[in-house]
């Protein structure tokens, strides 16, 4: 006759204390299958996690991509955004067109070719040459201000409110006048597509159409527009592209304050 019962012994290395323990064949079954089942579920459990944890590793970082991907999209739509707006402001101010009258006459300040102040835009002086003010430089280009989120495309430097600004190259004044972020701002066409932007002034000297010499002054340091203090944000524009003051001005980096001198 077949037994219906199983027997668990436990014999200890001093085979003392011995104990025994008495299951039904269905009662071992059971359990025995209940096991077999919990293990089988763990395994599954765990690859099945383990596939869904490499999934989301992988969503996560296309997130971060994507994430990238759009700031840089933003950026780009800024930028974009900030030179259509300066071109509507110069057409705003000076037509469809530059028409200055007359064809300007480009000299060689060289040899000194000086017909007439009028209409003269000299290929020699057109680049920036001499730093608009003294003073420690705040903010650097692509900086965010703790405030504002666009794209910074200048400097800021910090000066006491009335020192006056230099035209930091000879030009004619495309813009002069108040804006809701900068504040009273004047911008100078250069020649050979340089521009430069002085803005958050206390006063501009200058208005549209006006011819300025290289280092002429042509404003006072303000706080005017969104601005946190007295200072002078200067841009520096060729070709439709923002190029970091820095290059042509390399005497600010012993006042630059930013972390980027560190």
């Amino acid at each position: 006759m077949k037994s219906k019962k199983y027997t668990v012994l436990f014999i200890p290395d001093s085979e003392n204390n011995t104990r025994s323990y008495h299951f039904s064949k269905r009662t071992f079954l059971v359990t025995s299958s209940i096991l077999c089942l919990s293990f089988i579920a763990s395994i599954f459990s765990f690859y099945y996690l383990h596939i869904k944890s490499k999934e989301y590793s992988k969503i996560k970082q296309n997130y971060h991509k994507f994430a990238m991907e759009r700031t840089r999209i933003l950026d780009l739509s800024r930028d974009l955004e900030r030179i259509i707006q300066m071109d509507d402001l110069i057409r705003l101010s000076l037509g469809s067109k530059i028409d200055l009258e007359s064809k300007p006459i480009l000299i060689d300040s060289s040899i000194n070719l000086y017909q007439s102040r009028t209409n003269q835009i000299s290929y020699v002086e057109n680049i920036p040459s001499v730093a608009p003010i003294s003073g420690f430089v705040s903010q650097r280009s692509e900086d965010l201000a703790l405030y504002i989120k666009q794209s910074h495309n200048g400097i800021d430097i910090v000066s006491k409110e009335g020192s006056p600004i230099l035209a930091s190259a000879s030009g004619v004044v495309v813009f002069s006048g108040w804006t809701y972020e900068f504040g009273n701002m004047i911008i100078l066409y250069h020649g050979d597509d340089y521009f430069t932007h002085y803005a958050h002034n206390q006063e501009n000297f200058k208005t549209q159409l006006d011819f300025v010499d290289r280092g002429e002054v042509i404003g006072l340091v303000g706080s005017t527009g969104l601005s946190s203090g007295p200072h002078l944000h200067f841009e520096i524009w060729h070709k439709s592209t923002p190029v970091d003051p820095f290059i042509f001005f390399p005497e600010y980096y012993p006042s630059d304050l930013t972390f980027k001198n560190e």
